[in-house]
């Protein structure tokens, strides 16, 4: 992926053709005013109230109480930046905004709007946090009182469409009878897996706030006594055992090095022998290797938020092979790995 403007008329195609202003510097100084612009108006409510109703510069600072001055400057930004459209002085959702909500990457759209306020107050921190290396892990401490609900409406949202491809790659040689789904989150996976497989029942590792969102999403696809939860520390709780396969999907970047290789170790103990594991996280890549834009991306982000990273998946193969697993083989969903292992 390459950073990068297009420009729109003479003058910037000037500017970026001379050089004048190199892109890269472009970016952050552009970037910052368009996000804090977008924030804004999510924390105000602005998109929820012009989804629906055109409304002027004065209806919007009535019904929010706001500065009418201060709603006419970021109303027209937005308008500019092309999160709003503007006809007869009155501001609506632009079509293109308005697109992202439509089709099948509408969830995963609007709950990646909803968390993004959450993630930026945490990199507000980034600074501290370079140099102590000391990250308050968000799972434990919420940005907002509001931060777990953000949270797993995030998680929804985002995991529809990898989950289906996911389905796709893995493989049984027979019908699995017993899955454990580690840091399984609001039971999305467990839900799809159990779906495709009528035997299946699954086992899902979380924390109470997933559990307890979980627990609803079951109710609702009719699998009450099929997936169950194992709620707490999954360093100390005890997992049970005799599992077909075991899948830690966009988990292991919530961990350290160390507490990977503990993790996968306690589940190669976890299954039955023939057993699977499916590991599922962004794909970075090994020493000298070129990191991609969303590698770099994810792993500065999931050291913000929890500090930790996106480990590179040959170093997670080895931890793999150091367990004991077999036959190990990588297959990619986007800008994810998966790297699935035989015990």
């Amino acid at each position: 992926m390459k950073i990068g403007f297009k420009a729109e008329n003479i003058i910037e195609k000037l500017i970026l053709g001379t050089k004048m202003l190199p892109e890269m510097a472009i970016v952050p100084f552009f970037s910052t005013v368009v996000t804090n612009a977008v924030l804004t108006a999510q924390r105000l409510e602005i998109f929820s109230l012009l989804e629906k109703n055109s409304m002027s510069v004065k209806e919007v600072a009535e019904t929010i109480e706001a500065d009418e001055h201060g709603i006419q400057v970021l109303l027209e930004a937005l308008t500019a930046f092309g999160y709003l459209e503007r006809l007869n002085s009155k501001f609506q959702i632009s079509r293109a905004f308005r697109k992202s909500f439509d089709g099948k990457m509408s969830e995963m759209a609007e709950a990646m709007m909803i968390f993004t306020p959450d993630v930026a107050k945490k990199f507000e921190h980034l600074d501290e946090a370079v140099k102590t290396g000391e990250v308050e892990n968000f799972h434990f401490t919420p940005i907002t009182p509001s931060s777990w609900s953000h949270y797993l409406t995030f998680l929804k949202g985002v995991s529809g469409e990898p989950t289906k491809a996911l389905l796709k790659k893995v493989k049984f040689d027979t019908p699995p009878q017993k899955m454990l789904d580690i840091a399984g989150g609001p039971a999305q996976y467990s839900i799809a897996f159990c779906r495709k497989y009528q035997n299946l029942e699954a086992i899902i590792l979380d924390l109470p706030e997933s559990a307890a969102e979980g627990e609803t999403e079951i109710k609702k696809a009719e699998l009450e006594g099929r997936i169950s939860y194992i709620t707490g520390n999954f360093f100390e709780t005890d997992w049970g055992g005799d599992y077909d396969f075991a899948l830690l999907s966009n988990m292991l970047h919530c961990l350290t090095a160390e507490q990977c290789q503990t993790i996968i170790k306690k589940t190669f103990e976890s299954l039955k022998p023939g057993g699977l594991i499916v590991t599922n996280d962004v794909d970075f890549p090994g020493e000298d290797e070129e990191i991609q834009m969303v590698a770099g991306w994810s792993s500065l982000l999931y050291f913000t938020m929890m500090g930790t990273r996106t480990h590179p998946t040959p170093a997670i193969k080895q931890w793999m092979s150091d367990a004991g697993f077999t036959k190990i083989k990588k297959t990619k969903i986007g800008n994810s790995a998966q790297l699935i292992g035989k015990k």
